[in-house]
């Protein structure tokens, strides 16, 4: 069991660098894509759960996946029912997966490398148990993180469905790192994340990118193009 505990640290740096872009770069906008935006970044991550298209169907949840804690605190993520969500296998032994960090703009639903897989949540060697973020404590005092979503803002990619059809998704994740709160009033071992924005592609069977949100529709180009005309004719009068 302490072998398991201590492997989980081995995170391919590779995938962190090839998937995760924070701050976020340019952002495209699809006219396909429906688009949610909470007042306010949803938090804590453990205990929440998302019907991305509001159709009353849970279709991703959060939890605690700590270990032995409080050797080692984390957050998981998995599909509800058949949603999948895109992960990375953990390392040879194939025991859990890591949550992948995508960057904006990556194609959800488009090919794969074999590094990457879409994991249900009864998928087999506990795929479907996807590590988002955590901490790891080999020594008092010292902090291991673990997790992609430590410390930076990125995209989880979702594939789900809507009827019997299917959809690919995207929900914006901010983690947070070990250590006090900002006001010093609580000391997080487990970091804190934010559920920021999500999206996902209205057309079955269609790849979505990371960070795509709505194109404008034609009647806001028309409002914005006759706001630009007042302008430019109220400074040739004034």
């Amino acid at each position: 069991m302490k072998c398991f505990a201590l492997f989980r640290l081995k995170s391919p740096v590779w995938l962190v660098l090839a998937f995760v872009q924070a701050p976020a770069g340019h952002i495209s906008a699809q006219g396909t894509i429906i688009y949610h935006q909470p007042s306010v970044p949803i938090s804590p991550l453990i205990g929440r759960q998302l019907d991305l298209d509001g159709d009353g169907q849970i279709d991703l949840r959060f939890y605690d996946g700590s270990y032995q804690p409080p050797l080692y605190s984390a957050t998981a993520a998995s599909g509800v029912g058949s949603a999948k969500l895109l992960v990375t296998p953990q390392g040879p032994n194939d025991l859990g997966s890591y949550l992948v960090a995508l960057s904006s703009g990556f194609e959800i639903g488009g090919s794969l490398s074999p590094s990457l897989l879409w994991a249900a949540h009864d998928a087999p060697n506990q795929y479907g148990d996807a590590t988002v973020l955590g901490t790891y404590l080999p020594n008092v005092g010292s902090f291991v993180p673990d997790g992609f979503f430590y410390g930076t803002t990125a995209f989880m990619g979702i594939q789900f469905q809507i009827g019997s059809d299917w959809h690919y998704g995207w929900v914006r994740i901010r983690g947070g790192v070990a250590g006090p709160s900002d006001d010093g009033q609580q000391f997080y071992l487990n970091p804190p994340g934010w559920i920021l924005d999500w999206a996902y592609e209205s057309r079955a069977d269609t790849p979505v990118f990371a960070g795509a949100v709505p194109e404008p529709s034609a009647g806001i180009l028309a409002g914005l193009g006759f706001v630009v005309l007042l302008i430019q004719r109220w400074r040739k009068l004034a």
